[in-house]
């Protein structure tokens, strides 16, 4: 099994801050999802941006109705995982789905999906998103959550180039999705919004190889 980069793993979180990502460390993948729960049911429910035929919640701050109850979507995890996961939201208001996601359009509360390495010099995680429903989880949900292995951690750009080349060279169509802090732009008068495009919110969890 690779070994830990302490000065990797200190690294990626410098960065990670300056990006307004939070990055917390677990130790186990039932760690990461107990914590995955909490951040759904302290946050307040996803605002409705469409209509959508769901039983609706109070308005919330820009005046669009909330959903009644909230959406954890995972499909990244395995059957076992996604059964432990469901377990931990019983009782908490909370529906986990694997798939299917583009019905839920409107907004979903928390996406949960993996990555298959991070870059510390910029805090950035790359994920294979060739499925759709992976690609939907990091992009409607208002806070997304990437599990990473911390034994995948490279220095920079340039020490991926062997992943990248293997991913475009196997004669496959792919998606591969680099992600660095949660959704910004200022495309309107320079100013600076964040969650225009993406999730409001970005969390890496730091798994134990």
């Amino acid at each position: 099994m690779p070994e830990t980069n302490q000065e990797l793993i200190e690294n990626f979180k410098a960065k990670a801050a300056l990006v307004n990502a939070t990055v917390v460390e677990k130790s186990s993948l039932a760690e990461a999802l107990a914590y995955i729960v909490d951040v759904c049911d302290t946050k307040q429910a996803a605002q409705l941006l469409s209509d959508e035929n769901v039983e609706k919640g109070p308005n919330g701050p820009l005046g669009c109705p909330t959903r009644a109850t909230k959406i954890l979507a995972a499909p990244d995890l395995d059957g076992d995982s996604f059964t432990k996961l469901e377990s931990l939201c019983e009782g908490k208001n909370i529906s986990c789905i694997r798939e299917n996601l583009r019905k839920h359009l409107a907004g979903i509360d928390v996406g949960v999906s993996y990555a298959e390495l991070g870059v510390a010099a910029s805090a950035t995680c790359m994920a294979k998103t060739d499925r759709e429903d992976v690609r939907l989880a990091g992009m409607i949900s208002e806070i997304h959550v990437i599990l990473l292995d911390k034994t995948k951690l490279y220095p920079d750009l340039p020490s991926i180039a062997p992943q990248l080349r293997a991913h475009m060279s196997d004669g496959q169509r792919s998606y591969t999705t680099f992600i660095t802090g949660p959704s910004r732009t200022a495309d309107i008068e320079r100013v600076g919004a964040i969650g225009v495009h993406g999730p409001l919110e970005l969390h890496i969890i730091l798994l134990e190889g």
